[in-house]
């Protein structure tokens, strides 16, 4: 009966520690559990915990324990500080007393202020606390989650050798990159299908992110990058610098020839032109291909629906704002992009390819003999 008892305490324990233990839930356990250990509610700061971690689906323990910011000996600097901000926040000054005002007869206005300004001024201290102790949480699980993986999938930790290589860029192309590495399918998903040798021409590179991962996993493979965006092309360079293999040039994928390949990747980049300049394109790179070789792309359906039409409204708001530079949008159904490249001779397959910020892209995979 004992070790049947201790057993489930035991499985409850390991439940409560593990579940929800992703790095942003994480983040965010620590952010609640501070916000709430800096209110006045002591007594009922664990029923509060159990509570938002619940409805939040947080780390129980972890909230609880963030919570517990507010034991001896901080509880009376945090108190001051809430209850001066938050007679700040409500009235527009700092607390002055003085001992006359402790008196039995104005204890409870007195206690009622005091927990007033210690509730307000409290959810603010907390919140600024717990931004820093989630940001600190986030940073340390992401990179022992990433050392985790790395050390067990070779292609994730080649991403993360490439992301590092932005990190000289500008605040804005390092951000994208290492977001885009992370949060985008579509790289992991080409780069399993480059074999070691094989020379890869990828048109549109942007900022030479495919190619650039592509010289990290090496084995022989080349890559040569297209783009007319300079900016961009400027930051690939910087960041594939030293890369055997890795070229990356300005130019203009409509009017680009390209050599002759293996391996040609358009990825978000047909919807850019018209279908008659897509047909264009897509004949010239048939032309450039190998025998056994592989045409690569990634375009969103025009025919899904749901979080399809998200992802196409997104790519028409950076396209205006300058983001990505093109002439227009023109989404198409994958069916037809699939009719014009059998009509080429290519045999495709096309699989869903959309990740959690990009629903609707679809891959398709055109070889032709």
């Amino acid at each position: 009966m004992f070790k049947a008892l201790h057993k489930r305490f035991h499985d409850l324990a390991m439940h409560l520690l593990r579940e929800h233990t992703e790095p942003p839930r994480m983040a965010l356990a620590v952010w609640v559990g501070c916000v709430v250990g800096c209110t006045p509610l002591f007594g009922f700061h664990l029923w509060v915990c159990i509570a938002l971690a619940w409805a939040l689906r947080l780390n129980q323990v972890v909230v609880y324990a963030a919570a517990n910011i507010s034991i001896p000996p901080l509880a009376p600097f945090i108190g001051f500080a809430a209850v001066q901000l938050g007679e700040q926040v409500l009235h527009g000054r700092w607390m002055a007393l003085e001992l006359a005002d402790f008196t039995w007869r104005n204890a409870p206005a007195l206690g009622a202020r005091f927990f007033v300004n210690w509730l307000v001024g409290g959810l603010v201290v907390g919140a600024a606390i717990g931004l820093v102790g989630a940001a600190v949480t986030w940073v340390f699980l992401a990179r022992r989650r990433d050392r985790k993986r790395a050390e067990e999938d070779p292609l994730y930790a080649a991403m993360l050798t490439a992301s590092a290589r932005y990190r000289p860029l500008p605040r804005n192309l390092r951000v994208y990159a290492h977001m885009k590495y992370r949060m985008d399918p579509s790289y992991r998903a080409i780069a399993g299908l480059v074999p070691p040798g094989a020379f890869t021409v990828d048109l549109g590179t942007g900022l030479g992110m495919l190619p650039t991962l592509l010289g990290v996993l090496g084995e022989g493979r080349k890559s040569l990058g297209v783009d007319w965006d300079s900016a961009k092309v400027r930051g690939g360079v910087q960041a594939s610098a030293g890369l055997a293999g890795v070229d990356l040039v300005e130019g203009d994928v409509q009017r680009f020839e390209p050599p002759a390949c293996d391996v040609i990747t358009l990825v978000d980049v047909l919807h850019y032109y018209e279908p008659a300049d897509q047909r264009a394109l897509l004949a010239r790179c048939a032309a450039a291909l190998r025998p056994g070789g592989r045409l690569i792309i990634r375009e969103g359906d025009r025919a899904r629906e749901g979080g399809a039409r998200w992802t196409r409204l997104v790519e028409r708001v950076v396209t205006k704002l300058g983001w990505n530079r093109g002439p227009a949008v023109h989404f198409r159904p994958a069916a037809d992009l699939q009719a014009d490249l059998e009509a080429l001779g290519f045999t495709v397959a096309i699989t869903p390819l959309a990740g959690s910020l990009h629903p609707g892209n679809v891959l398709l995979v055109g070889e032709i003999g």
